[in-house]
């Protein structure tokens, strides 16, 4: 059957911005075509009940498909600066994670399938607070957002409740707001340990909210506590977009997806205008489509790589360039973790992944000696089993490995930070001048190096975990690790940023080109800050939702 080749409106990408502009402009009654890159997964593809689990680092992605579409390239790894030397990943069983003198190259952990990175997240759904958008007025550091708390404020509520996200309102840390949808999940018992170390330090651990139902809603079942969150939640009680959002969109008669279909170039009519895309099907068929709007919700790393490639007369370094941001200002995650053991058994395969969260330093400080913010938390994440402790905890072979095991499985939980990564011009996406991809396509290479600020913000985050973990009374910390020497990037952003000056931006308030009225770039990309080490994902969704009312308001407007 011939499939139809013109829309209203094309979206690349289906995750946390994707799906939200699919639901919405499906709604309005949008013509929608989404291509999604990856393909489709379904509940019994996650590994939780098979025997391999445990090894499973990411389900989404095999050899394969890892071969065909997530390849990227590094500029040359920076060398470690040395004074830091003590922040050194290492492991009491494995010894230095990284004895270079070089940091290692990012690691991105994402997805490509229905849903996006959404399958493999933990769930944390964070409203940035609003200090998050004035740190230039407020602070004299990186830039204010062209937008505030209060354009996001009901966006926000429409998105938590269209989710189903389960948190406490009584977060001093946070604005003040109403009930959220569900109520929090009950903090672990390795959450209420370590508790008691944040408590001695004067500092809250609170409950974390989480598009995880804690009540049964909109026919998906409460979390069962499995933990198992990033391996792809085969209850469907964690909101991924694949069953929230775009479950809710694929139910429109006139929004259509076409999974494994993979965008190599946006184009562009004389007038100056996109007017579709050129991508390649399961075949490797390449197809035209044609589009009156097109959305680019491809993630901080292909959205800026898809734009730098698809060049032409009117824009020869790149579409939407004119500003020469495109790519610039590329933030990765800052992070550490400190494994601690304590002789009780706190059950730390049970619960959830990430239940709680301390925001005391989630807004820059005068007195912080670093800038920007920094949040804390419990997690259990690698060591959900018998084989994770095994592996990477426990010491020696034979009687001192059993003994070890039959002791402390169950014992040891990571107490974690993530810190903000400022904007820099010199951190960034560009397109590799050698390297392709099983389409052909110029690959994305990844230039992210650590500045002073970062430095200190690792340093200030390694020394409060341990002091946390010892204060819980733990009576060993196992593992470190941070991103002094291991780059672990999960969150990215920055590289379309937001702004009203068409000079030093890419987009609008917004999310609209300045250079070209009917492309707009909705996901990551367009973040100034990063929220002091929030998660992004319910921040994407509200804006989102106010840039798909803004298509609506304006298609109202000139019809």
């Amino acid at each position: 059957m011939n499939k139809r080749n013109e829309y209203d409106v094309c979206i690349i990408g289906s995750g946390a911005g994707g799906a939200v502009m699919a639901y919405a402009l499906g709604k309005a009654g949008f013509s929608v075509v989404v291509l999604e890159a990856g393909r489709r997964f379904k509940p019994l593809d996650y590994p939780t009940n098979k025997e391999t689990w445990e090894t499973t680092n990411n389900p989404f992605v095999n050899p394969e498909e890892r071969a065909k579409s997530y390849l990227y390239r590094y500029s040359e790894p920076e060398h470690l600066d040395l004074s830091y030397n003590y922040l050194r990943s290492k492991s009491k069983v494995h010894g230095f994670y990284n004895s270079g003198e070089k940091r290692t190259p990012p690691a991105l952990d994402r997805v490509k399938g229905v849903g996006g990175t959404t399958l493999r997240y933990q769930g944390e759904a964070h409203r940035f607070s609003p200090t998050s958008f004035r740190y230039r007025s407020l602070y004299g550091i990186a830039e204010d957002w062209p937008i505030t708390y209060e354009d996001l404020e009901p966006y926000y509520d429409k998105a938590e409740n269209i989710l189903g996200v389960a948190g406490s309102n009584k977060n001093p840390f946070k604005a003040p707001r109403g009930p959220f949808p569900l109520p929090h999940h009950p903090l672990s018992c390795a959450s209420r340990t370590v508790k008691k170390g944040f408590d001695k330090m004067g500092l809250h651990l609170l409950p974390n909210s989480l598009n995880i139902l804690s009540k049964s809603r909109d026919g998906r079942p409460a979390c069962n506590y499995c933990n198992g969150c990033y391996l792809g939640c085969k209850m469907r009680a964690k909101g991924s977009m694949d069953v929230t959002f775009m479950k809710k969109a694929e139910a429109m008669p006139n929004v259509e997806v076409r999974t494994e279909s993979v965008v190599s170039e946006i184009t562009m009519s004389r007038k100056g205008y996109v007017n579709g895309v050129i991508y390649f099907d399961a075949g490797r068929a390449e197809n035209r489509l044609r589009a009156g709007l097109v959305v680019l919700s491809a993630g901080a790393l292909e959205s800026p790589r898809l734009l730098l490639n698809s060049r032409s007369a009117l824009f020869p370094d790149g579409m939407s360039n004119s500003s020469g941001m495109v790519g610039k200002n590329f933030m990765e995650t800052l992070t550490c973790s400190a494994t601690a053991l304590f002789e009780e058994d706190i059950h730390s395969y049970k619960g959830l992944q990430v239940d709680s969260r301390a925001w005391d330093y989630n807004a820059p400080k005068k007195t912080n000696p670093f800038h920007g913010g920094v949040v804390f938390g419990v997690t259990a994440l690698d060591l959900l089993g018998p084989l994770s402790y095994a592996r990477l905890l426990a010491p020696g072979w034979g009687r001192q490995h059993k003994e070890f095991m039959r002791k402390y499985f169950g014992h040891a939980v990571n107490v974690f930070a993530v810190g903000e990564h400022l904007p820099n011009k010199s951190n960034m996406i560009t397109i590799d001048p050698h390297a392709v991809d099983y389409y052909r396509i110029p690959v994305a290479r990844i230039t992210s190096h650590l500045h002073d600020n970062d430095l200190r913000i690792i340093d200030f985050m390694v020394k409060k975990c341990r002091q946390i973990a010892e204060a819980a009374g733990a009576v060993e910390i196992l593992r470190e690790y941070s991103s002094y020497d291991l780059s672990m990037i999960s969150h990215i952003s920055g590289t379309c940023r937001m702004g009203n000056d068409p000079r030093k931006s890419v987009l609008s308030p917004f999310c609209q080109s300045h250079d070209i009225k009917n492309l707009f770039v909705v996901d990551s990309s367009c973040f100034v800050t990063e929220g002091g080490g929030d998660s992004p994902s319910l921040t994407i969704h509200a804006i989102a939702l106010r840039a798909a009312d803004y298509i609506v308001n304006e298609m109202k407007r000139v019809t």
